[in-house]
């Protein structure tokens, strides 16, 4: 969900903008001072074209974007003011563009469609930027007569309480737009097959409706979008859907509202007595990643798979509602030869330091270390994805860019910290384009600047100082076609999507107003979205992924394994990390609770055997922070970290031959952060998170690990392409694993030495 306005309805945060109603771009409709456009002569101008042809190839090190045979730097653009905005984008040196689409309007009657005006929108962009190419973004919601005529098919909620209390002010611009009707309680149900089968015809409408237009020759390919703010998160989550007779059906029976919310173990459900609500959620996401695909194949079918097709999916970091909200099983989108391509916003994770408004996102621990920056000037810009896994299934990634810039005056939104000056802008921009060239991955801006919730009236990027960087960062991600992809990382932060099923409810707590995330859980708020924060400040590129997609030749790639949330494992998985592990000569370090939660039970062996410490369970809720001890290796002495409101279950590690302590719980001075050696590896235990960048560092270097940065820089790099920024003034050592040239110009070397800013970002490349 986009924006301060979305956030004050849902108290939430997250992803793209909400357009259920709107045609096209609502604002353009609304404008009423664009000139008329001969949609006939405009098309006819094409005719004669070859249709588009796109695909995405795994080459050199990772997913590539090919159009028409040629490989394309993917970087593309869009706005709530496309038509406004299109020209500027083009001067930037963008030429993919991503209208929005929707097909409620055009929709009037069962099989009754006309898509007159969306040809007619098209047109209108293509008088402005005569070569432009597009991938439209086509939003698949059901028009209100068909609510109304279906009844029995839409969302039923969990929560004992009144249409009043979930329905949502809309938002209304002159009368005539409703953002926010998605919100209202008279949705589909993501399970109907009543809505599936009816969408999926305009869809196929659509689809055959411009492959016999001249307009095919344009269009690239298909962004196809469903469920909450268009991110397939199931509609109203924070209101426990979905009982509806259609949900019933496919994962029923529907576990009461207490049984969702309330754990019987504290922080873990227990599968012997809460097996039937572990078994819906698993059936919930699987069903929703089906419905997600199945408008996907539609695409390739249509298109005959000339085309790509892709969606906003497989968000982990930062999914607000996760246990109905989030993407739980990755594996349905991940494996099929239909998806092309996934996308996400980047981060979103704001401030919990007392700040005035919503644009500052600086983070810090309960004893007040600081632990990073999400956005603005400094940050990490995150992806919300796991990058690494998406391109070991061969797909590409687009990262979504929709920071404010200078232009907007009023400060509700997501720009950050130094946004409002140019120099602050350009940082930002640079910076998160940095982030898709030295990466591997895609990316597009989304521009606000039009919208009437805002001051500014014209593009957030539509100014010639932000031209200029666009330019320069877009010349060099042109450049990053002779290079290799390849991931280089030698530090793996490892997730598992499923452990949400087995751990506590988001809505139990509620804990995070302050924070800034209001509807997230424990674990997904401090060991997922808090800690990513440092693992980026590590000063060397890690890689993000999947737990099921850890392969026996990663334990010739990786020196530090972080075990983030790896909770919920069968015996058959447990022993594939430990043959993984065994001999590798790496570092692993287990979270919280490692294997302890099976599908049949608890089982405090199977977490021992994993881990090589012998632990006692106590189940008095007490803090989950730890003291650091008195070391020689490099630890900060004294240190404290974690999360100071009182949990249970806690593991204790017990005293015992080869176990080195780290460190103790603050309370009972058990031992709660230790080391051991094991077969071939070394186990490092911590009951808490996150652990702070300081720490992090000096773990990396003990297990091996090349520290590109002197400094706790941010640094991103595939083998031939990388990026720093810096996270405070001053000089620094940047030390490459093999000669790199700065991008802009300069000598190439393995060392450089860097006088830099705070924020400044610099490229480098294989010469």
């Amino acid at each position: 969900m986009h924006r301060r306005t979305a956030l004050q309805l849902l108290g939430a945060t997250g992803g793209a903008l909400i357009l259920p109603g709107s045609l096209l771009n609502p604002f353009d409709c609304a404008s009423g001072d664009l000139p008329l456009i001969d949609t006939h002569s405009v098309l006819d101008r094409l005719r004669g074209e070859a249709p588009a042809a796109a695909a995405i190839k795994n080459e050199r090190g990772g997913p590539r974007m090919f159009v028409n045979g040629k490989e394309e730097f993917p970087f593309f653009a869009v706005s709530v003011g496309l038509s406004k905005t299109i020209a500027g984008y083009r001067a930037s040196g963008i030429k993919i563009f991503q209208p929005l689409i929707g097909l409620t309007d055009v929709w009037s009657a069962p099989g009754q469609y006309n898509f007159e005006k969306l040809d007619a929108y098209f047109a209108q962009l293509l008088a402005s930027v005569p070569d432009a190419m597009f991938l439209p973004r086509v939003h698949l919601y059901a028009p209100e007569w068909w609510k109304r005529s279906h009844p029995d098919e839409l969302i039923q909620f969990g929560l004992p309480i009144g249409p009043e209390s979930y329905r949502v002010k809309p938002f209304v611009i002159e009368g005539e737009y409703n953002w926010w009707q998605l919100l209202d309680g008279d949705l589909p149900s993501l399970q109907s097959e009543v809505w599936k089968k009816d969408v999926a015809d305009i869809l196929r409408a659509y689809l055959r409706h411009m492959e016999a237009s001249p307009l095919r020759s344009r269009v690239i390919g298909y962004h196809v979008v469903g469920g909450m703010t268009s991110e397939w998160h199931y509609p109203a989550s924070r209101f426990l859907p979905d009982y509806s007779a259609p949900m019933q059906k496919i994962a029923g029976p529907v576990p009461p509202p207490d049984a969702r919310i309330h754990a019987q173990r504290g922080l873990l459900r227990d599968p012997e007595k809460e097996g039937a609500v572990i078994d819906f959620y698993r059936k919930y996401h699987q069903h929703n990643a089906e419905t997600a695909l199945s408008f996907l194949t539609i695409v390739k079918e249509e298109t005959e798979r000339r085309v790509l097709a892709g969606t906003f999916y497989c968000y982990l970091v930062e999914t607000v509602q996760i246990q109905e909200a989030g993407h739980l099983v990755p594996e349905v989108l991940l494996l099929s030869d239909d998806v092309d391509y996934l996308a996400s916003p980047y981060s979103y994770q704001h401030t919990n330091v007392d700040v005035n408004h919503i644009a500052e996102s600086d983070v810090v621990d309960d004893f007040g270390n600081h632990l990073g920056r999400a956005r603005g000037v400094g940050g990490d810009g995150g992806n919300r994805v796991l990058l690494e896994s998406i391109r070991r299934h061969n797909k590409l990634f687009f990262s979504e860019i929709d920071p404010t810039t200078y232009i907007e005056k009023t400060v509700s939104t997501e720009g950050g910290t130094g946004h409002d000056t140019v120099e602050g802008s350009i940082n930002i921009i640079r910076r998160d384009m940095g982030n898709v060239i030295a990466q591997g991955m895609g990316g597009w801006f989304f521009d606000f600047g039009h919208s009437p919730s805002f001051t500014a009236q014209r593009g957030w990027y539509d100014d010639e100082p932000m031209h200029e960087a666009i330019r320069t960062m877009m010349a060099i991600g042109d450049r990053r076609s002779a290079r290799d992809n390849g991931p280089v990382s030698e530090i793996a932060a490892v997730y598992d999507a499923k452990a949400f099923f087995v751990t506590q409810h988001w809505k139990a707590e509620e804990p995070y107003e302050s924070a800034g995330i209001r509807t997230c859980d424990m674990f997904n708020h401090w060991f997922l979205n808090t800690q990513a924060r440092t693992i980026y400040r590590i000063g060397a590129p890690s890689d993000f992924l999947y737990r099921f997609d850890l392969q026996p030749a990663d334990a010739q790639l990786y020196k530090l394994y972080l075990m983030v949330n790896t909770f919920f494992l069968d015996q058959g998985e447990c022993d594939r990390l430990s043959a993984l592990f065994k001999g590798s000569g790496a570092t692993v370090v287990w979270y919280y609770a490692p294997g302890f939660v099976t599908p049949e039970k608890f089982n405090l062996d199977a977490m021992e055997r994993l881990t090589g410490f012998h632990f006692t369970v106590s189940d008095t809720p007490g803090p989950l922070t730890i003291r650091i001890g008195t070391h020689d290796d490099g630890m900060p002495e004294g240190m404290s970290y974690g999360i100071k409101k009182h949990h249970s279950p806690r593991f204790t590690v017990q005293e015992a031959p080869g176990v080195h302590p780290l460190g103790h719980w603050t309370d009972t001075n058990g031992i709660a952060f230790a080391e051991i050696q094991m077969d071939g590896w070394r186990s490092i235990y911590t009951g808490t998170a996150p652990l702070p960048v300081e720490v992090l560092r000096v773990i990396a270097r003990k297990a091996g690990v090349h520290l590109w940065s002197s400094e706790a820089d941010v640094v991103r790099s595939t083998r031939e392409a990388a990026m720093v920024v810096a996270t405070k003034d001053g000089e620094r050592t940047i030390e490459f694993p093999q000669a790199l040239a700065p991008a802009e110009g300069g000598a190439s070397a393995v060392r450089h030495t860097l006088t830099m800013k705070y924020g400044e970002v610099k490229m480098f490349m294989k010469a």
